[in-house]
């Protein structure tokens, strides 16, 4: 393994060492992937939000610090000098990552909210049900859970939009993604990509790209989401992200 010590990279020896680290990180994730969503389930009524406002607790430098510690392990062990990382909770806070990553280059998905909202609400509530029984809880805890978790969602959106129309993100390091173009116009949109993030593909890679460009025409999803069914309908959705349909979509 690969470890960050101030600002250098210095390798592990012992593979015991390294086997006992695995240990103690796979029961402390299991412990708190565990505790997560219990905690999560059992909504408490006050509004406790403003406890992980980075204004008011900014932990920015631990997690990006710990990010490269983890980044620079991948690269020692893939024997890379590329990194390419899948965060979700990124888009609220990218003016600091920035910071710290000056030279990152940021693909940033847009997909109606119609259709992003619905998914996400089910996919969280889908797991907390069958491990907790989400829905057999008492309607106005579900209810208070779905709210805030819809609020979370809407706040993601807005912060980067917030960030994005008052120049905060520098256009070098940004490149916005639409999901209908990866859907229909996949092959362009994977050339302006690649040339987004500098990649230089080869024969094989460009022959990958035009076998799932066919298989994305194709493609119809199965899933259907009723918005209903978690409060919502479709005038309150377009009404909450009018600023994203207006200048992102």
């Amino acid at each position: 393994g690969a470890w960050l010590e101030k600002g250098s990279l210095r390798i592990t020896p012992h593979a015991d060492a390294r086997r006992r680290l695995v240990r103690r990180l796979y029961f402390l994730t299991l412990a708190v992937l565990c505790a997560l969503p219990a905690v999560a389930v059992d909504v408490a009524e006050e509004e406790l939000k403003g406890l992980f406002e980075p204004e008011n607790r900014d932990t920015s430098e631990r997690d990006f610090k710990w990010l490269e510690t983890m980044w620079r392990r991948n690269l020692v062990g893939e024997k890379s000098d590329r990194v390419a990382a899948k965060i979700f909770s990124l888009s609220m806070r990218i003016p600091r990552f920035l910071e710290f990553f000056p030279d990152a280059k940021i693909l940033y998905l847009l997909r109606d909210p119609l259709e992003t909202v619905p998914s996400g609400l089910s996919l969280v509530t889908g797991v907390l049900d069958k491990r907790f029984g989400f829905w057999s809880l008492p309607e106005d805890k579900r209810r208070r859970f779905i709210e805030r978790l819809y609020g979370a969602f809407l706040e993601l959106n807005l912060r980067f939009h917030a960030d994005y129309v008052n120049g905060k993100i520098p256009e070098k390091n940004l490149k916005l993604v639409h999901y209908t173009r990866i859907m229909g116009d996949f092959e362009t949109l994977m050339d302006e990509i690649m040339a987004f993030v500098e990649f230089k593909p080869t024969a094989e890679f460009k022959k990958l790209i035009s076998e799932t460009a066919a298989k994305q025409k194709a493609y119809v999803s199965k899933h259907k989401y009723d918005l209903a069914k978690f409060g919502l309908d479709e005038e309150r959705i377009k009404k909450d992200y009018a600023a994203i349909y207006k200048d992102l979509m």
